[in-house]
């Protein structure tokens, strides 16, 4: 399928090109294009049909470790052992098998790989098929969908508000990115991959991030006639990284008492003490009461300490109001935070995980 550009977003991506070509004129020394090339190098070698027959874990973690979609991860070994423990090597492999060399569609292919998987997210699996089929695929990201909302290509391609997408939406922006590609050519900036697509948007949002209305600005005050909308999974996937980056044994969608199922659990042990449990619900829509009857049954669990409602601020200002009334010992382990606080909290995360990877504190002991 065939995407066709607006005359408004054809102007705007003219309007980066001259920035798009002072980057390029720097190939040879650019760190950035150095890294694509290396990492292009590293994963046609781990993850070539041969190679993946042969896979153990030391090649596996290599893969992981070396992924952008893991920087958060400070100790990228745990993050290694964390999906190998929950998935096994074999169902790990054979999904990478599948995703990359399958003979089904791509679209399939994907959506077969988010079933199989659990604990790599659209991040890491379009990186992982960007950097071994390059002509074909490309990486979607924060920074990618940042760039093509700069662009003007928000309401024409509604999945920009998601962190996860599936494998038609996949499909959607690959052709997008051909479509760019061709736009690019037409300014005579050939021979350009899908990769070297992602490299023009990373270029664009370099530039340009600050026009974007943030998670990283201090909010404006909200008001009931403009609640923050928000993505309810994307914000559950944001919960799961920060509670891991911060140490804790984190879980998205887990039954943590009879009757409760909960968006998100942080677990941590304290010496010989035991567990402390914290529980996070992320609240968009949906029944008030259903979600303080979720809650008050999450508290029949000994080992939770917080019961964290995630919401817009209009909406906790509605939720504080209903259990007002409710038992003292409810109310006390309640606590609330804003939506934009947490999509914050992970903006400033990515860029102190950036900021302390480059001292090189920790060397992963798969070599990447």
């Amino acid at each position: 399928m065939t995407t066709r550009l607006s005359p408004l977003q054809q102007e705007a991506i003219a309007r980066f090109v001259p920035v798009f070509r002072r980057y390029l004129d720097d190939a040879e020394t650019d760190a950035n294009i150095l890294e694509y090339r290396a990492r292009r190098e590293l994963y046609s070698g781990l993850l070539s049909l041969e190679a993946l027959r042969t896979m153990g874990e030391l090649e596996f973690g290599q893969v992981i470790s070396a992924l952008w979609s893991s920087r958060l991860w400070g100790n990228k070994g745990y993050l290694v052992e964390k999906l190998i423990r929950e998935n096994t090597l074999p169902v790990l492999i054979d999904a990478l098998r599948n995703v990359l060399w399958g003979k089904a569609a791509l679209p399939a292919r994907y959506d077969a790989f988010r079933r199989a998987v659990k604990g790599l997210g659209a991040a890491s699996i379009t990186e992982i098929l960007a950097f071994v089929h390059p002509e074909q695929c490309g990486l979607w990201n924060d920074m990618a969908r940042a760039a093509l909302d700069l662009l003007g290509f928000r309401e024409a391609f509604p999945a920009l508000r998601k962190a996860q997408i599936s494998g038609a939406e996949y499909s959607a922006f690959n052709d997008l990115l051909a479509a760019l590609q061709a736009e690019l050519a037409a300014h005579r900036i050939e021979e350009l991959d899908y990769l070297g697509v992602n490299y023009f948007l990373f270029a664009v949002w370099e530039t340009a991030r600050e026009r974007l209305t943030p998670p990283e600005a201090p909010p404006a005050p909200p008001t009931e006639d403009a609640a923050p909308d928000f993505d309810h999974d994307e914000v559950v996937e944001h919960l799961v990284n920060i509670g891991q980056w911060l140490g804790f044994s984190a879980e998205k969608e887990k039954t943590i008492a009879r009757g409760s199922r909960v968006d998100v659990v942080w677990q941590t042990r304290i010496g010989n003490l035991g567990v402390i449990t914290y529980v996070f619900e992320v609240q968009r829509r949906g029944s008030v009461d259903s979600l303080i009857l979720n809650l008050q049954r999450a508290q029949n669990n000994p080992t939770v300490q917080r019961l964290i409602i995630v919401a817009a601020a209009p909406n906790i200002d509605h939720i504080r109001g209903e259990i007002a009334s409710l038992p003292e010992s409810f109310r006390r382990a309640v606590r609330f935070m804003d939506v934009r606080q947490a999509l914050r909290a992970v903006v400033l995360i990515s860029e102190l995980s950036g900021i302390v990877g480059t001292l090189e504190l920790v060397q992963s002991e798969f070599g990447v």
